[in-house]
């Protein structure tokens, strides 16, 4: 038997034993344990280990919470009394049961000497105040103490040990009273109330009893005839007390009904004889209980706080010390006592004053007025506490009572505490009033808006002339703001009353360091807290412009026009030409520009307006993106600018950088649309470039990659305008060529881009830094401004229009998904490269995954290749494509209905190969490489434009962007790319001015691939466009490590 089971319960296992509660008992040699069954308040399975592990088992919930219980030790007692040990291989067979009539008797008989041990019980609870100081009544404690007796006889024995009582009350056993008297105290004795109350304070009993706390000490002895009563558990139990039959008594009052009440129950009086005011308790407790806080009056038990507690003690004290229960108080002392006393008083009774006591006090409510003076460099400060007319002051010489006056009741606690404040300001009490030193600056200006405050929350407050003319306050020196344009900037200028103008740089730059106030020459502080000031810097930092004061103004690029409009806009006024440019900045459109003449095109509407959008900007010499559709005339639109302004300023000296394949076609568009405006493509080596560069010409075309090269040489130009046409290729503001670019001073300067923004907001401000330095803040702060900020600083900057808003008459854009299955040869290669892929990512973390992101790029085109066609990928292939044979299928259908098509891939490979495929098929075909000269591609697309050949082949990076192919009528994207705007731009080579046939757009997607993914990627990139550039809302990022594993489908099976 374990040595840590309490003697309690193997003291009631043993009698369980002795009661033949324990029924039967049944070895089990192939578990190696003990069965047995125990009769309790029900029957218990009961399971007792016979290896001497002692892991035993009893049904019970006693056994759940302690791991054993009387029942598994009744078992154990059991087996030695038999004369039998635990282990089953060291004794002789047991006798596995107990017959059946065997069970039936030990149970009815224990049935039957319970009823003869249980009979009814009456119990009689008594409560006691029992005296712990026979000097302080108040410490009094009070004890319970219970008679027990048979239920209906006259005699109840008194219980000497009622810790011992509960204890064999909570075990059901005997108690002997006496030599002749024994009760058996089972519950089933007493009835529900007497049952619940005894629960209780056996509880209670056996806490005190586990910290050393049971029994009263009465006159040094320990007496357990006496439970405490817990203060924890006071109110509740003498409460409970009211159910059952209870002697309550406390002190000498016995109290029949328990009932707690709280407030104020004393009573107290103050009266007038001759010339005193005696003072004395009416009716007071007849008990205190302190240890409880309670306080008895006729028989009611009151609650007391803390607080009235240590009133009426600290009273019960006084009186006892002037040994009677009443107090004189002569007339000078009456306010004493109406202040000092009586409000403590109130707290825990009632105080009856007499009128005629009243008639000789006068209460007033107490203000206070601080009056302020600038004396000789310090701050004097005057307090006058008044009552009514009577005044009390710091200077003698203003304190006013009246004759006769009836004694005032100051309230000294309020007194005390203003002047505690006021020295907590710094002031010292002199021979007059408060003084302290004349603060300067920083404790001038907490001195006004710190401390003035304070003082007006707790009285009236006076200032001096000379003190109050040291603060400029908001309400008097408010800031005058208006806003003009001054050259290429906007002037935002500041005006304050009471200002010097030569201090005004001052105040704007304490106002731009979010300063609380400025310190004029003369001493004087400026509050620049006021809500115009406070809105002015708020306004000014959402600018998040690095911004400088300078000649009582602050300067902001002008291109911040609109935004300071909508900042401002009930702060300040502006002027004729501020108000003239953000109207023509909202609606371009009606800006007032003449088409140029010697102008070869009819231009439509919207281009007309793109037009007159450019000439805008050029006159506030802002930067622009026209980003317009492809398909829609970008082109056009910028050469008609550039001839309107060669006819205005009879100057042109213009730089085009485009890409590489689309230089000649701007020099063959200028020449068709303004063939008054030279202009020269600069190829070639270098000395080629340079012998081009030298000649004149209003308009110089070159590549990005030629620039980057020749960008001294273009500094010294003196350029007058540079157009970027598809701008997106100079996307990423930490390449050469855009650093070159950024390095150009040119004073107008504008981007071409159907899709400006790609990947993320990053490009936006890559290329806004090179078409307007300055105009978003540094990429740190860029990246802190919402989408939707982002979308509304660049309204008027960027102009885009799609073909449905503004071509109505161009043919419809039918786009279609055909989807191909991966041929087995195919499919085996697949998923066995995509396995071996999913296995490496699955064992990444995020730290690897970025390391390895290249080579996991990598491996997703491949993933792409092996979907086009695995020869790209595999040597020795042999197997077929199931995309090319389905392709294949496709161009024959659409030669037999007559349609014409362009066929896009990135992989030049594949392209070669499909060329080889169709030309077995009879096909003939042009085929479009990144080597392809620029002429070539020229004459290749206007002899297919002619009508030669059936089908395109192009590369998607070499021929996505620039070219005019009308001709076409169909195109196919054979395989997708991550970027859709790449996408969009190859389907604008067919789908644009000019085109008088429906286009139809095939998407070719290989089933169950990840080019199903990739699908899904697109769509969000399309949605970030349209939110920053359209106005919708969605969110894009760059491809993700989360986009990567969910185009991959890590843990998915296909």
């Amino acid at each position: 038997m374990k040595w840590s089971i309490p003697e309690k319960v193997i003291e009631r296992g043993r009698t369980y034993v002795n009661e033949g509660r324990v029924l039967s008992v049944t070895p089990d040699k192939e578990k190696n344990v003990w069965h047995a069954e125990v009769l309790g308040t029900e029957l218990y399975l009961v399971t007792l280990d016979a290896t001497a592990k002692e892991v035993d088992y009893c049904q019970c919930p006693y056994w759940e919470e302690h791991h054993y219980c009387k029942h598994t030790v009744a078992v154990e007692l059991y087996l030695r009394k038999q004369g039998k040990a635990r282990k089953i291989n060291e004794q002789t067979p047991i006798k596995k049961a107990f017959s059946a009539s065997e069970m039936f008797s030990n149970g009815f008989a224990r049935l039957n000497s319970e009823k003869e041990a249980s009979k009814p019980l009456q119990i009689e609870f008594r409560v006691d105040t029992i005296a712990t100081n026979p000097y302080h009544q108040e410490m009094d404690i009070l004890g319970v103490s219970l008679k027990v007796g048979h239920r209906g006889t006259a005699r109840n024995y008194v219980v000497k040990d009622i810790y011992k009582f509960l204890q064999m009350y909570q075990e059901n056993k005997h108690y002997t009273a006496n030599k002749q008297q024994t009760f058996f105290l089972s519950a089933d004795a007493f009835d529900e109330k007497n049952q619940a109350l005894l629960n209780r304070l056996a509880g209670i009993a056996q806490t005190q009893q586990l910290m050393g706390q049971a029994g009263i000490q009465i006159n040094g002895k320990l007496d357990k005839k006496y439970l405490l009563l817990p203060v924890e558990f006071g109110k509740e139990l003498l409460l409970q007390f009211n159910d059952v039959y209870t002697q309550i008594t406390i002190g000498e009052t016995k109290v029949s009904q328990v009932d707690f009440r709280s407030g104020e129950p004393l009573t107290f009086s103050v009266t007038k004889e001759a010339d005193h005011f005696p003072l004395q308790f009416v009716k007071d407790f007849d008990h205190l209980l302190s240890y409880y806080n309670w306080g008895l009056l006729d028989g009611t038990f009151y609650e007391l706080t803390v607080e009235q507690k240590e009133i009426y003690v600290t009273m019960q004290q006084l009186f006892k010390r002037f040994e009677q229960p009443i107090i004189d108080y002569p007339k000078e002392e009456l306010a004493n006592l109406f202040m000092k006393v009586l409000p403590y008083l109130r707290k825990i009774g009632r105080v009856q004053v007499a009128p005629e006591v009243q008639n000789n006090i006068e209460e007033s409510e107490l203000k206070a007025v601080f009056s302020l003076r600038k004396i000789k460099g310090q701050v004097d400060l005057q307090v006058d506490f008044t009552y009514g007319e009577v005044v009390f002051s710091s200077d003698e010489k203003h304190q006013y009572m009246p004759e006769n006056h009836p004694e005032i009741l100051r309230d000294f606690q309020q007194e005390s505490r203003i002047e505690a404040i006021i020295e907590t300001f710094g002031y010292q009490a002199s021979s007059k009033n408060w003084q302290k030193n004349l603060p300067i600056g920083e404790q001038l200006y907490a001195f006004f808006t710190r401390e003035i405050p304070v003082l007006r929350q707790l009285g009236e407050v006076r200032i001096g002339k000379k003190l109050r003319e040291l603060y400029l306050d908001a309400q008097h020196h408010r800031p005058e703001i208006v806003i003009e344009e001054n050259g290429s900037w906007l002037d935002i200028k500041f005006d304050v009353s009471g200002i010097q103008e030569s201090e005004i740089n001052d105040v704007l730059r304490s106002l731009l360091q979010s300063a609380q106030f400025y310190t004029t020459e003369n001493g004087q502080v400026l509050s620049l807290e006021s809500e115009e000031f406070q809105e002015a810097n708020a306004a000014l930092k959402k600018l998040r412009l690095s911004l400088e004061a300078k000649d009582g103004a602050i300067q902001v690029p002008m291109n911040q026009g609109l935004l300071l409009q909508e900042q401002f806009a009930d702060q300040a006024s502006f002027s004729a030409g501020f108000q003239q440019m953000t109207e023509d900045l909202i609606h371009p459109e009606n800006f007032e520009a003449q088409l140029p003449e010697n102008l070869h095109a009819e231009l439509r509407q919207y281009q007309e307006v793109g037009f007159r959008w450019l000439k805008m900007l050029s006159h506030y010499q802002f930067g622009g993106i026209l980003a317009d559709e492809m398909g829609l005339g970008k082109t056009v639109q910028t050469i008609s600018y550039l001839l309107s302004e060669k006819q205005e300023k009879q100057k042109l000296n213009a730089l085009i950088v485009a890409p590489a394949s689309l230089t000649f076609n701007w020099q063959q568009e200028i020449k068709r649309f303004a063939p008054t405006i030279s202009a020269t493509v600069i190829s070639g080596t270098k000395e080629e470039r340079e012998g081009q560069m030298a000649q004149p010409a209003d308009v110089r075309i070159t590549s990005y990659a030629s620039l980057r090269q020749d960008i001294d040489a273009y500094q010294a130009l003196d350029l007058t305008c540079l157009i970027l046409d598809e701008a997106q290729m100079v996307k990423n503001s930490a390449t050469k060529t855009a650093q070159a670019l950024r390095s150009l001073e040119v004073p107008q300067r504008f981007a071409l881009s159907g899709t400006p923004i790609e990947n993320n907001l990053e490009e936006l401000w890559s290329l806004f830094q090179m078409i307007m330095p300055g105009f978003f803040p540094n990429k740190q702060k860029f990246k802190e401004l919402s989408t939707q900020e982002i979308a509304k600083m660049i309204k008027p900057f960027i102009l885009r229009r799609d073909k449905k808003s503004v071509l109505h008459d161009l043919p419809q854009k039918l786009e279609t998904n055909y989807y191909s299955v991966l041929t087995e040869e195919q499919k085996k290669i697949y998923l066995a490269y995509l396995r071996q892929m999913r296995e490496e990512i699955a064992q990444m973390d995020s730290t690897s995954f970025r390391k390895n992101r290249i080579s996991i790029l990598a491996g997703l085109t491949r993933l792409r290749q092996i979907c086009c066609d695995p020869r790209l990928f595999v040597e020795d292939y042999e197997g077929s494509s199931g995309k090319l044979e389905q392709v294949k299928d496709l161009l024959l259908a659409a030669k037999e209905n007559g349609r014409r098509v362009l066929l896009f891939s990135q992989f030049t490979s594949m392209l070669s190969i499909i060329e080889e495929e169709l030309a077995q098929e009879g096909f003939e075909s042009f085929y479009l490489r990144g080597s392809t000269p620029p002429q070539d591609r020229l004459t290749m697309v206007d002899a297919f434009n002619s009508g030669e050949k059936d089908v395109f082949l192009i590369s998607l990076k070499a021929g996505g962007t620039g070219l005019n192919l009308t001709g076409a009528d169909t195109v196919i994207l054979y395989d997708l790319w991550w970027n859709p705007a790449v996408e969009e731009q190859a389907a604008g080579r067919a789908h644009r001015i000019g085109q008088k046939n429906v286009v139809e757009v095939w998407r070719m997607i290989a089933e169950g691939t990840i080019e199903e993914r990739m699908d899904a990627l697109q769509q969000e990139k399309r949605e970030l466009f349209q939110k920053v550039i359209q106005g919708n809302e969605t969110q894009l990022q760059q491809m993700t490590e989360e986009d990567i594993r969910l185009i991959l489908s890590i843990g998915e099976e296909n």
